[in-house]
């Protein structure tokens, strides 16, 4: 009769078994108690003992859990030089939800979690909730973190205008959920949100079919130029962005062309010459101004790629011809390049 489990429904358990209420007051003594001669119904009270007690461990954990989660808080970090927050890591948190969705499902099923069912299965939806908003909060925001400096670029929101304006909408929504969530860290605050998880699949829907967009583009660049499929959308989206400056595909050259380390530009940005990692210089037979691609950065390549082609061709013939008149050593160490010089050596051995 003393077990800190027992509750009022337990009492009133007490008092049907016995006729009368027999449940402690401030002036209750053992004495008193005892002259009530409780001790043949004391099987019937052991058993509503022993179900109190089973029932004030469920309540324990039950409090237990939610004492946890007031002292967790959501981390966050700083977003690059800006002052955005941006989620940092979350082990900890999905970690202690995991455990607790184990415990709180195992307990549903118990046999004595009748009081508390109610608020056992809102528990578990609370938990379930957190659980597909951290999932999906995550996903959003790698992808928002993915695509936030290529649509920052105005060359790519004047070539896609419609993922541009849906990616507008989607960082204007993420910035208000994160701003709502620094101000309440608190990772059950994130629950109380209103539409939190429904902004947040809205999100992650328009990402989707902005990153399809994207990936259509791309694809069109790369069957227009072909070289393109050499290089990571990463690498493809830094030239694209700045499609102002050609200087921007100079470190990329390499990838697209396997003799081209560096184009030769002028200061007006006229390409003159073409020059490989051992820093030979090999002239081309036309100029090439990016300038006149108007910001198609495919079309002033796929120029490159043909002229490159057209002066290398233009090279051999004029070796070719100059190894007749010649000396072979002058004309192995003098102006012709040095793929020319192999070219025509192996035609004239052959």
């Amino acid at each position: 009769l003393c077990h800190p489990g027992l509750r009022d429904r337990h009492w009133d358990k007490f008092a049907d078994i016995v006729g009368f209420s027999i449940k402690p007051d401030e002036i209750a003594t053992l004495h008193k108690v005892a002259g009530l001669r409780l001790d043949e119904h004391m099987k019937q009270f052991e058993e509503i003992s022993f179900a109190a007690s089973k029932e004030y461990n469920l309540e324990k954990t039950l409090n237990a859990m939610a004492a946890d989660w007031d002292e967790l808080e959501i981390p966050f970090a700083q977003y690059r030089d800006t002052d955005l927050s941006i989620v940092a890591n979350v082990d900890d948190i999905q970690m202690v939800l995991d455990d607790h969705i184990v415990k709180t499902q195992t307990m549903k099923s118990n046999s004595f979690i009748g009081p508390f069912e109610e608020r056992t299965k809102d528990w578990e939806k609370t938990l379930l909730l957190l659980q597909d908003i951290v999932d999906i909060w995550l996903a959003v925001q790698a992808t928002w973190m993915y695509l936030e400096p290529i649509f920052g670029s105005e060359d790519i929101m004047k070539q896609m205008p419609v993922e541009g304006a849906n990616f507008q909408k989607v960082d204007a929504n993420w910035k208000e959920i994160m701003a709502q969530a620094v101000a309440d860290p608190a990772v059950l605050a994130v629950v109380k949100i209103p539409s939190m998880l429904e902004k947040l699949q809205e999100a992650n829907q328009l990402l989707e079919l902005i990153q399809k967009g994207l990936n259509d583009y791309l694809e069109t660049k790369r069957l227009f130029f072909a070289r393109f499929f050499f290089l990571s959308n990463e690498e493809l989206l830094e030239i694209l962005s700045e499609t102002k400056d050609p200087l921007r595909v100079q470190p990329h050259l390499k990838k697209c062309f396997e003799g081209i380390h560096l184009l030769e530009f002028d200061e007006k940005m006229v390409v003159h010459a073409m020059c490989d990692r051992g820093k030979e210089r090999v002239p081309l037979c036309e100029t090439i101004k990016p300038a006149d691609a108007k910001g198609a950065v495919e079309k002033w390549l796929l120029q490159t790629e043909q002229i490159m082609r057209r002066s290398l061709k233009s090279i051999v013939l004029e070796a070719l011809a100059d190894y007749a008149k010649e000396e072979r050593k002058s004309w192995v160490v003098g102006k012709h390049a040095g793929q020319a010089i192999l070219a025509v050596a192996g035609y004239y051995w052959t």
